[in-house]
């Protein structure tokens, strides 16, 4: 295991992702929550597991307006990331958004049929949860609510971006809660193994040794040869990422030569 010990005038020092690739975060292929829109959906993907575990109706249904609400509300703020910020589509968002994509030069979407139709049926869900008074028969939602929406909203989300001439938010592609609230600090339980490549195994004072910081201890993850570029291999880390991490860290022997900060659901503040 490699110390932490570092030479200060060669460590890069650690940073959000969000600084090292500014507002390109949004499509970043890691599960870095430093994006708004990304820290919403995490909402309604942790709500909507809970909603899958919860024990009882009060809570299942609670969770999933929650999952609803939240995956609505990241949606719709993409999309006025995309069409700017003034557009204010939370009321009237059908009549909004068309004025809205007119201005950009944008094509409207077909509300009558198809994903918008079932878009707008999330939007009226969204709508009766938040504003309308309940009957006591409709606060017991199912789970499959949650699923459709986060569905429905992913898919929209993307046709959006394609409207807009954008490739695909990376973020909107996550679909797995990570967060684990029986265990402290909420990190899910991963045995954690070291790959190590051809080279890798070259004695500690030179090797490359990539290294996650979990619940307060390092972990090598990977054994490189001398002279490995680190870069895409902590994004491939990172987009494979199954548990909370607060920070993946580069060491060549004891050496500290780059880290990179990760914020994921559960890390603390």
């Amino acid at each position: 295991m490699p110390s932490r010990r570092c030479a200060a005038r060669n460590i890069l020092p650690g940073k959000p992702l969000r600084d090292r690739v500014g507002c390109q975060t949004e499509g970043m292929t890691t599960r870095s929550v430093d994006w708004p829109h990304y820290h919403l959906w995490t909402d309604a993907l942790h709500a909507r597991q809970l909603a899958r575990d919860a024990a009882n109706e009060w809570d299942r249904g609670a969770y999933v307006r929650w999952a609803v609400n939240s995956a609505w509300t990241a949606f719709e703020t993409a999309c006025e990331s995309l069409v700017g910020p003034g557009a204010h589509l939370g009321n009237r968002f059908k009549k909004k958004l068309d004025e809205a994509l007119d201005r950009c030069g944008f094509a409207r979407p077909n509300w009558g049929s198809g994903l918008w139709q079932d878009v707008m049926k999330v939007y009226g869900q969204r709508k009766s949860f938040t504003h309308d008074v309940q009957d006591q028969s409709t606060l017991f939602p199912d789970r499959s609510v949650a699923d459709d929406a986060i569905r429905l909203l992913r898919l929209a989300t993307k046709d959006m971006y394609a409207r807009a001439g954008k490739a695909d938010p990376k973020w909107v592609e996550d679909d797995e809660d990570i967060y684990d609230p029986s265990r402290p600090g909420g990190l899910s339980g991963h045995a954690i193994g070291t790959v190590t490549t051809a080279g890798g195994d070259a004695p500690d004072a030179v090797r490359i040794a990539i290294v996650l910081a979990v619940d307060g201890k390092e972990h090598v993850v990977r054994a490189e040869p001398p002279g490995t570029d680190p870069e895409p291999l902590i994004e491939q880390i990172l987009a494979g990422m199954k548990m909370a991490v607060l920070a993946v860290r580069v060491y060549q022997g004891d050496e500290l030569i780059k880290e990179e900060l990760v914020n994921m659901r559960g890390n603390p503040l």
